[in-house]
């Protein structure tokens, strides 16, 4: 993860078009407010240096090259030699970005800020019966927590799956009752199962919350490592204390 004003208070910022793409350094041009290209310019600069310093192979950070699907999905397509077999997601909210790495197989993320408003509405409207039963039930103080913790779970499995918007939200469910613990069930449209996925929610700060979907290999609970990293800077990325508030279980459990 990288926080945005930390970077601008570095001197960093004033690196980052060089490691870019010229149609992602026209497209920091284009945006009318100043915290919008300055999280722009660190999102493009954070996913480019992340992969370079982790790549099995050297690759320099404007060599990458970028796709995304018909959902607008991002990939890695390139460099056309070299280029190891990556999956990345990312998420923001205000001034934070989250970037989540791994080699191979399926990866969504979604951060959220605690302080965000949120009409709860949207849980009757558009989570599953039982999820939103599960928010209403709680204390008027307590709803806004519960529901972003599903929303950045939903979140993180719709951007795993890569298919956007076309999984419906009240097809799949959390169950968030057990302490520690995230449950998840999936309608049979979705041709899915939960032993096919490891879920982690994670609170890096007293403002955030990020949630985290990985498909499993081999039914092993991927290992989950989260640092706070400026681009460009000299000192390694810095690792965030323990923070993981939730997790699915084991396949094995």
């Amino acid at each position: 993860m990288s926080d945005v004003g930390e970077v601008q208070r570095t001197g960093l910022l004033d690196a980052y078009p060089a490691l870019l793409a010229p149609s992602e350094a026209a497209q920091a041009q284009r945006f009318v407010f100043e915290r919008d290209r300055m999280r722009y310019l660190v999102t493009r600069a954070l996913v480019r240096t992340v992969l370079s310093r982790y790549s099995p192979v050297e690759i320099e950070p404007r060599d990458w090259v970028f796709g995304a699907n018909a959902q607008g999905c991002p990939f890695v397509a390139g460099p056309p030699t070299g280029a190891p077999a990556v999956t990345f997601n990312l998420s923001h909210t205000q001034d934070t970005v989250i970037l989540a790495v791994r080699a191979g197989p399926a990866l969504g993320v979604d951060i959220e800020a605690w302080d965000r408003r949120m009409n709860l509405d949207i849980a009757d409207h558009f989570f599953s019966p039982s999820e939103a039963a599960a928010v209403r039930a709680l204390s008027p103080a307590d709803q806004g927590e519960r529901f972003m913790e599903l929303w950045t779970l939903k979140e993180s499995y719709i951007k795993a799956r890569t298919l956007g918007l076309s999984i419906a939200l009240d097809q799949f469910s959390f169950d968030l009752t057990q302490p520690g613990h995230i449950a998840v069930a999936f309608q049979a449209g979705l041709a899915d199962s939960p032993q096919r996925w490891s879920f982690f929610q994670l609170r890096p700060t007293p403002r955030h919350v990020i949630a985290v979907c990985a498909e499993r290999v081999g039914g092993r609970h991927p290992t989950l490592l989260l640092r706070q990293v400026l681009p460009l800077h000299p000192h390694d990325p810095s690792p965030v204390a323990t923070c993981v508030s939730r997790a699915s279980a084991m396949a094995s459990e």
